[in-house]
Formats: C-alpha cells, sequence, structure tokens
C-alpha cells in the first residue's frame, strides 16, 4: 500500500482563508521571535510561544524552521517593495520626481522601525549561507535597481549639469542606503535617520544639482522613529 503524504500548508478539512490567517499568524510570530531573541536564537519553540500556538501545529503551515524564516522575511520584503513602489507611483510624471521618492523611501522612518532593522540585519547576514535567502534578496535588489536604473537614464538624458552616469548613480544611491541600514542598526548613537537623509540627500543634489534646494527640503522632511 502507497504511503500518504502528510500535506503541508494547511491541515485537513481546514479552508484556505484560515489557513492563511493562521500563516500570517505564524510569520508574525516569527519576526517577533526574531526582533526579541535574535535569529540564532529563534527556534520553533519561541516562535510557537509568540503565536500562542504548539510546536506541532507550526509544521501543519511550514514543513521546516527555515521555509518559515524564509517567508518571515519574503513578507517584510513585500512590505518594503509595496512602500517604494507605492511611493514612485505617487510622485507624478517626472522622473527625477520619482527618482526622489524612490529614493527617501528606502530610509523612510516608516520602514526603518527598530523590528525591521533587526529583521533586516539578522536576514542580511544569513543570507550568504542560504540560498533560499540570498535568491530572495537577488530579486528584491534586482527589482529595485532596475527601477533605479530606468529612471535615472531617463532622468540624465536631459541633465546637462552632471557628470554622472545612471549607473553610478544607481549604485551610488543603493549601496549608500543599505549602508544606512546597517549603521542606524548596530551604532544609532552615531547616526540618526534624519542625519542619514541629509546625507543621503546630499549625494543626490550632486546628481541632479539644479533641483537641490528641493531635494534638502525633502530630505528635511523627516518624522524620527
Amino acid at each position: 500500500m502507497a504511503k500518504v503524504r502528510a500535506r503541508v500548508g494547511r491541515p485537513r478539512g481546514e479552508s484556505v482563508e484560515n489557513a492563511g490567517r493562521r500563516r500570517k499568524q505564524v510569520i508574525d510570530a516569527a519576526v517577533k521571535s526574531i526582533a526579541e531573541h535574535g535569529l540564532s536564537d529563534t527556534t520553533l519553540s519561541t516562535i510557537a510561544n509568540a503565536a500562542g500556538l504548539s510546536q506541532g501545529t507550526l509544521v501543519f503551515y511550514f514543513k521546516s524552521k527555515e521555509s518559515l524564516l524564509t517567508e518571515a522575511f519574503r513578507s517584510r520584503m513585500e512590505e518594503y517593495r509595496e512602500y517604494w513602489t507605492e511611493a514612485v507611483s505617487s510622485a507624478g510624471p517626472d522622473s527625477v520626481d520619482k527618482i526622489i521618492a524612490l529614493t527617501f523611501a528606502a530610509i523612510d522612518a516608516k520602514m526603518m522601525t527598530p523590528q525591521n532593522l533587526v529583521l533586516w540585519n539578522s536576514f542580511w547576514s544569513k543570507a550568504s549561507s542560504s540560498p533560499g535567502l540570498a535568491e530572495l534578496l537577488t530579486q528584491y535588489d534586482a527589482q529595485r535597481l532596475g527601477l533605479q536604473l530606468s529612471l535615472l537614464e531617463d532622468a540624465l538624458q536631459s541633465a546637462s549639469d552632471t557628470g554622472w552616469t545612471p549607473k553610478t548613480a544607481a549604485h551610488a544611491l543603493e549601496t549608500m542606503a543599505e549602508g544606512i541600514w546597517v549603521r542606524v542598526h548596530y551604532s544609532p548613537d552615531y547616526i540618526t535617520i534624519k542625519d542619514a537623509r541629509t546625507a543621503l540627500g546630499t549625494v543626490l543634489s550632486l546628481i541632479f544639482p539644479s533641483r537641490a534646494a528641493e531635494i534638502m527640503r525633502r530630505a528635511a522632511d523627516c518624522p524620527e522613529i
């Protein structure tokens, strides 16, 4: 007699809607556990405690701790992607306006919460040893960099007062934003988000000097966490 394999995703008889809610509950619990205990000390036990569920229940929805943690990271990366996508969409038709929106959305206090800072830096450091996480990072980085490059190509075509290329400008802005996430997390007394926005705005002003005053006004529009 052939063995019946257990289904991973939801318990037998549970509706898709209820399973979706429970999966979100578990993912949110994983994020909470990482924020409280760190990634290395987060276990199925700490996640189950945070979710108010048994460890046995967790395995109905995720086949392993690794798959659960990957989904936790995916959920927050998707939240981040939706945030900067909306910022760009709301910026209007001008390419420079869109670049300004994309740049400052990357280091907005609404996204750089203490929990998200812990989560991002934990997963980023683990990505080198986790193919699943590395693939996710590559996908999201490629999508964001691709948009940045496309916008910069449009904007720099008509800019006669700059020596930047789309590639060097995109790499400068993206690398600096990523470094700010690391610095604010590990050295919060070294730099505030407000100061980081001023620094990033200064670089953006060098790329588009004719828009410097506007850029620096946008940089100053920063509620602290």
